[in-house]
């Protein structure tokens, strides 16, 4: 829970009251150690940061906005747990605040339009609480020598989770103490019936013996074959380029082009955006397949009439997939040579990123010949691996558990299959096995696998204890990612975090 009053204990002779102190006066002073650009290209903006809004209400990073306290207090908890905050963290960091923010934005308006407020007793309960000595007994002398403005900005915090964890208890529930342990006491109940059919899911594991093909490893002279085919796709053409933000200025300069009001070379220096070009309006990624690509979508007519420029021939203004650009014929187009590195260099590149089904049945049909070779009788899995140059992996008994939840154990160490848990028609293949069968290829991001089930196994306990108290954490989980995709959420944090970077780096 984000800003959570709660601490652990310290060291013999600190108290609770002291971080808490830290926490609120961090709000207004923190810089994460290391000096990370984004950090310090925030305090440098006159102007708060917007990462986005909900419900029409902008989500600013300036001291004293949720977003900012909340930074603060993920970072200070970071170094409470022993972690370093550097500038891998910082993504993570500003990103879960980001998502807290929204959370408690959507979670407090809901209860506050109920007209529920935080009780003062209870406030000044959890109050108490802060200004404990080592004993764990409240002190007065601490509560005495701490500032007024600190002690209400202490009630401030308390009475805004009091409100945030109203509406969290109250729709995913909690699991109580006591007595009540391990039932919910707020919130959706769970049906006994329910928790055992949850359990029991679980309870089914299969065991596989494993090979993989990475289709990173895609041979050299499989992708000069295939450029070798279509090796127009790789013409290099001599073309500069202007490109503006709207059509109305593209036109505008054309025709000053046309009257010579202005040359070419002074138009890219003085007006161009150089999306495509470099300082001398050069187009910079000048093969045929790139110039399809800046032209975008339904190009064909498009990159006909660009591709026909005679040299010192202008084109007519045609949208790109970045503004509006005027291209210029610059001399003879070069056909490729494929014995050329760069050229080589060029064409994987190409076939990598554009051209994965090619790929991918590449070693669908090698998949495919090791399936067949270790389904023969007079074969097996390890002859054929042995045979054909392959590595077995052994895979340990695992349930289906589609989207890693928290109910049951995570495929993540399980790297050859990890991306599994997001691939509902591969899970099905994989536990459709029976005993000592063969799959088919199975695609698995970036890898062909082939599996053999080796066991299957049956737990005779399911564990209903564990399931009940997984259940509010996973709707709280739920929840946040439905309400990720609420329209009233306007989520811009990925390009101004992005901008920031870019701009720090261009100072």
């Amino acid at each position: 829970m984000e800003n959570e009053i709660k601490m652990e204990k310290g060291k013999k002779g600190d108290t609770k009251i002291g971080a808490v102190i830290i926490l609120i006066i961090s709000a207004a002073v923190f810089l994460p150690t290391g000096g990370a650009a984004v950090y310090q290209a925030l305090l440098n903006n006159q102007k708060a940061e917007s990462f986005g809004s909900y419900d029409g209400k902008q989500i600013l990073y300036e001291p004293g906005s949720k977003f900012h306290t909340t930074v603060s207090s993920i970072a200070q908890n970071y170094r409470n747990s022993g972690l370093e905050v550097n500038e891998q963290s910082h993504y993570y960091i500003m990103n879960q605040a980001f998502k807290q923010t929204i959370n408690s934005m959507a979670f407090s308006s809901a209860v506050e339009k109920t007209g529920y407020k935080a009780p003062e007793d209870t406030v000044n309960r959890l109050l108490v609480k802060q200004f404990t000595g080592p004993d764990g007994v409240f002190s007065k002398k601490i509560y005495n020598q701490t500032s007024s403005a600190v002690i209400s900005e202490i009630k401030k915090d308390i009475k805004n989770n009091i409100v945030y964890t109203r509406y969290v208890t109250d729709m995913c529930g909690t699991n109580g103490d006591g007595d009540f342990k391990g039932h919910h006491l707020y919130g959706l109940k769970t049906s006994s019936k329910e928790t055992e059919f949850i359990a029991k899911m679980g309870a089914e594991k299969h065991s596989f013996d494993a090979v993989s093909y990475n289709t990173n490893d895609f041979p050299m002279e499989e992708t000069m074959k295939f450029a070798r085919e279509h090796a127009d796709k790789f013409t290099k053409y001599n073309l500069e380029v202007i490109t503006l933000s709207t059509e109305e200025e593209a036109k505008s300069l054309l025709k000053q082009i046309n009257a010579n009001e202005i040359t070419f070379k002074d138009a890219v220096t003085e007006k161009s955006q150089k999306y495509y070009s470099n300082a001398e309006g050069a187009l910079t990624s000048p093969y045929k397949y790139q110039i399809s690509e800046t032209l975008g979508e339904n190009s064909q007519d498009k990159l006909d009439a660009v591709l026909s420029l005679s040299k010192d021939s202008l084109s007519d203004v045609i949208q790109t997939a970045k503004g509006f650009s005027i291209f210029k014929g610059a001399g003879e187009s070069q056909a490729p040579d494929f014995e050329s590195e760069d050229i080589k260099n060029i064409c994987d590149e190409y076939v990598k990123s554009s051209e994965k089904s090619l790929i991918e049945n590449y070693y669908t049909e090698k998949a495919e010949a090791f399936a067949t070779e270790a389904s023969i009788p007079t074969s097996s899995f390890d002859k054929a691996c042995k045979k054909l140059g392959l590595e077995k992996t052994e895979i340990n008994a695992f349930p289906i558990n589609y989207g890693n939840t928290g109910f049951f154990e995570s495929l993540a160490n399980e790297s050859i299959i990890s991306s599994l848990v997001r691939n509902a028609d591969a899970y099905k293949k994989a536990f459709a096995l029976k005993l000592g069968e063969v799959s088919s290829p199975i695609v698995l991001d970036g890898k062909v696998i082939v599996l053999k089930c080796t066991g299957t196994q049956t737990s005779e306990e399911t564990d209903t204890a564990a399931i009940e108290t997984a259940i509010p954490a996973i709707d709280q989980t739920s929840g946040q990612k439905t309400l990720m995709n609420s329209e009233k959420v306007v989520d811009n944090f990925f390009t101004t975090y992005l901008n920031l970077m870019n701009n720090s780096n261009n100072r």
